[in-house]
């Protein structure tokens, strides 16, 4: 007797299923219904992608126009003698009423306020006003959707000159953005110069060696220039570092010598950027006093603060400092050795001879010590 087995049996009656189900789906009329389907979904796709193109030509197109046709009155009203002048044509204030219209309208104004100033930058801040454009720049500044909106809206404001809304500004120097931050550190110094340096009294957010050269250089292009000696001792004090850097930096670019004995007391700081900035500021505010004392310093800083001190006594050692320099030739470091024979040679009368001694008993490392030396003197 055959036995056929229950499994067998369930095996058999499954691959009959999907076969039949197989064969069901591949029979001509169902694959025609899928190809007319595929078409269909092609043709949808097409039709999409070419309506979007429509629409970015048309968008394209109309700004073109809409951009041109502002940059023409925007040129003739600023170069008008006086604002009140101006009669501004109706299809300008339609156009006003697009949104897309304003935000050319306000980048087309940014760009010549940059470029322009006297009677036509006031005209750009008066067609600015006029058309209520400074409500849309509140409106960025207090955005809650993204920090770039509130940083375009600062930029507006301080480059339009409204200067009633310092107290905003000022609120957001520390902002706990970096851009927006600096965007308004950026627009207090623009509307007020030195003067705008008392956002330094508030921050504590550090201040960027970036944004450090930013507002140094853009203080040298202030009109009204300021006697910062009594500010610069309290920013030296100051529990934000990056402050007491940048006071540093401010009091040895203003040429700060009354507050010579401020910035030595920052030699004993605990930060190791603070330390290294006043031995920079100490070699333009020198005076016979300041080699040896940066001398003394030496052997307890960082290595780094070491060769910062060395670079600064370059060109201002006195022969009190000899004896000290000469044990520095020892020094376990190299380039400590490279940059103290450079000022051997540089400031002494016998610096050669020193050299050429040492690289005669020690070969090396002193011998290419001394070429390396004779290269950069040129001698």
């Amino acid at each position: 007797m055959i036995r056929i087995s229950h499994t067998s049996v369930k095996t058999c009656l499954l691959d009959n299923f999907f076969t039949n189900t197989v064969m069901k789906y591949i029979s001509p009329e169902y694959l025609l219904f899928g190809i007319k389907i595929l078409g269909l979904a092609i043709l949808l796709i097409v039709v999409v992608i070419y309506a979007y193109l429509y629409y970015k030509k048309r968008v394209f197109l109309y700004n073109g126009g809409v951009s041109k046709n502002l940059q023409v009155w925007i040129s003739a009203i600023i170069m008008e003698d006086s604002f009140e002048s101006v009669e501004l044509p109706s299809k300008f204030y339609r156009m006003m009423k697009n949104p897309w219209a304003r935000k050319l309208v306000m980048e087309e104004l940014i760009a010549c306020k940059r470029n322009f100033s006297g009677a036509a930058a006031n005209n750009i801040v008066a067609l600015y006003e006029h058309l209520g454009l400074k409500a849309d720049s509140i409106k960025k500044m207090h955005s809650k959707r993204s920090w770039h909106i509130r940083a375009k809206g600062i930029q507006e404001i301080y480059m339009m000159d409204q200067r009633d809304m310092l107290h905003e500004l000022y609120k957001s120097t520390n902002s706990d953005n970096d851009y927006v931050r600096m965007e308004a550190q950026t627009g207090v110094i623009n509307l007020t110069g030195f003067a705008g340096l008392r956002f330094l009294d508030i921050i504590t957010y550090p201040l960027t060696g970036w944004q450090q050269i930013k507002l140094l250089e853009q203080l040298k292009h202030s009109s009204k220039k300021e006697d910062l000696s009594e500010r610069i001792p309290y920013w030296l004090l100051s529990e934000n570092d990056t402050v007491v850097v940048f006071a540093l930096k401010l009091a040895g670019e203003y040429q700060q010598f009354g507050l010579r004995e401020n910035v030595i007391n920052c030699l004993n700081h605990s930060s190791v950027s603070v330390r290294n900035q006043a031995f920079k500021t100490l070699e333009r505010l020198t005076d016979e006093t300041i080699p040896a004392l940066l001398m003394a310093h030496l052997p307890n800083e960082s290595l780094a603060n070491q060769l910062g001190i060395l670079d600064s006594l370059k060109d201002q050692v006195s022969e009190n400092e000899k004896p000290q320099l000469i044990q520095l030739l020892g020094h376990s470091n190299d380039q400590i050795k490279l940059k103290t024979a450079i000022i051997i040679a540089n400031n002494y009368a016998d610096g050669w001879e020193i050299l050429e001694q040492k690289a005669s008993e020690i070969p090396a490392p002193y011998q290419p010590i001394l070429f390396h030396v004779q290269s950069v003197l040129k001698r």
